[in-house]
C-alpha cells in the first residue's frame, strides 16, 4: 500500500503501528500483519519522509492548544500495546531515520508480559491444523491455513462488535477446546512485551514519547463507572511509579467508534489526558479534536 499518499499539505496524518519484527516462521499467526518486517518498516518510513515531514504527538498537541505551526505535510508515527520489538527492532530504525514516535503502553501487558485475548487465540489455533469448536454464536470448524485465517477473522469481527462477549473467557474456552495449554504469557517474538526498564529506556530517548493505552486493554466504553475508574487509574499509576511517565498522551484500546464515548473522554480529561487518538482510519485537518484524531494503520 502507498501510505505516503495519505500525506497532504492540508492534513495531519498519524500512522498506527503495533510491532516490527525480524522474519517469523508462522503458518497463521500474524496473518493480519500486526507485526511488520524491519526492512519493510524502514522502507515505509523513508517513503513517508520523502512525502512529508515527521512530527511528534507533542507537536500536534501544541499546534492545537497553542497554535504552534506545523511544518509542511506533517505526519506522526505511533505504536500501540507495548511489544518488546518496539524497542529492540523498531527504535533503532526510528533513530537512524530521525523520526519521532509515540508508544502507547498497556500496563498489564508490561507488568505480567500478558498476551491480548486475540493473541491467545492465534497462539492456540497455530498449534492445530484442524478442529471443531462450539462458539457462543454457534459451531465452527476449520481445516488448513485458509480456514484457520477465516476462523480468526470471524472471531475478531464478532468480538469487537459485541461488547457483551467476555473476550478473555472466550480465549480460555477456545484454548481448552483445542486441547492446548491455557496460555496468558509467551516469550515468542510476536508476544513478548516490554519490561519496565525498557519502557523507561524508550521514555528517555529524546525522539520518543510514552503514553497510556489502558491497563488490561479493556474496551473503555464497555466498562461501568467503577471499572472504568480502576482501569484508568491503575494504568496511569503504574506508568508514573515504574516508568516516571506522567503526561498528556493516551490512545483508546481497540479505538473504534464503539470503544469510547463522551463519558470516557471526560474521565480521561479529569486525569490530565489532553490528546487521545482513535484507531478509526483517516487523516485530520488542522482543527481536529484531539480526542477524535484518526490514524492510518500500517500493515
Amino acid at each position: 500500500m502507498n501510505y505516503s499518499s495519505r500525506i497532504s499539505g492540508n492534513h495531519i496524518a498519524i500512522f498506527l503501528f503495533h510491532g516490527v519484527t525480524l522474519p517469523v516462521d508462522c503458518a497463521v499467526r500474524n496473518y493480519t500483519r500486526k507485526h511488520i518486517e524491519r526492512d519493510y518498516f524502514a522502507t515505509v518510513l523513508r517513503a513517508l519522509k520523502q512525502a512529508g515531514t515527521p512530527v511528534s504527538m507533542n507537536d500536534i498537541l501544541n499546534h492545537r492548544e497553542l497554535g504552534t505551526p506545523l511544518p509542511p505535510r506533517p505526519f506522526a508515527v505511533t505504536f500501540d500495546d507495548g511489544f518488546r520489538n518496539n524497542l529492540t527492532v523498531a527504535a533503532p530504525v526510528l533513530v537512524d531515520e530521525q523520526v519521532p514516535a509515540t508508544f502507547y503502553i498497556t500496563t498489564d501487558f508490561v507488568e505480567r508480559n500478558r498476551m491480548s485475548w486475540i493473541d491467545r487465540i492465534e497462539f492456540a489455533v497455530e498449534q492445530r491444523l484442524q478442529a471443531e469448536l462450539q462458539l457462543p454464536w454457534g459451531p465452527r470448524r476449520f481445516h488448513g491455513d485458509e480456514e484457520r485465517r477465516a476462523f480468526l477473522s470471524e472471531i475478531r469481527q464478532v468480538v469487537k462488535n459485541d461488547l457483551m462477549i467476555d473476550a478473555e473467557k472466550l480465549a480460555t474456552d477456545i484454548q481448552t477446546q483445542l486441547g492446548v495449554a491455557i496460555t496468558h504469557s509467551s516469550s515468542h517474538p510476536l508476544d513478548q512485551k516490554l519490561s519496565w526498564s525498557e519502557v523507561r529506556a524508550l521514555a528517555a530517548e529524546p525522539l520518543f514519547t510514552v503514553g497510556g493505552h489502558g491497563h488490561s486493554h479493556a474496551i473503555l466504553d464497555s466498562l461501568g463507572h467503577q471499572d472504568l475508574e480502576c482501569e484508568l487509574d491503575t494504568g496511569m499509576r503504574l506508568l508514573k511509579e515504574k516508568a516516571a511517565v506522567q503526561g498528556p498522551h493516551y490512545s483508546y484500546p481497540e479505538g473504534m467508534p464503539n470503544c469510547y464515548s463522551a463519558r470516557v473522554i471526560e474521565a480521561l480529561k479529569q486525569r490530565g489526558v489532553r490528546c487521545c487518538p482513535s484507531a478509526i482510519d483517516g487523516v485530520n485537518d488542522s482543527t481536529a479534536d484531539l480526542f477524535h484524531l484518526k490514524r492510518v494503520m500500517v500493515v
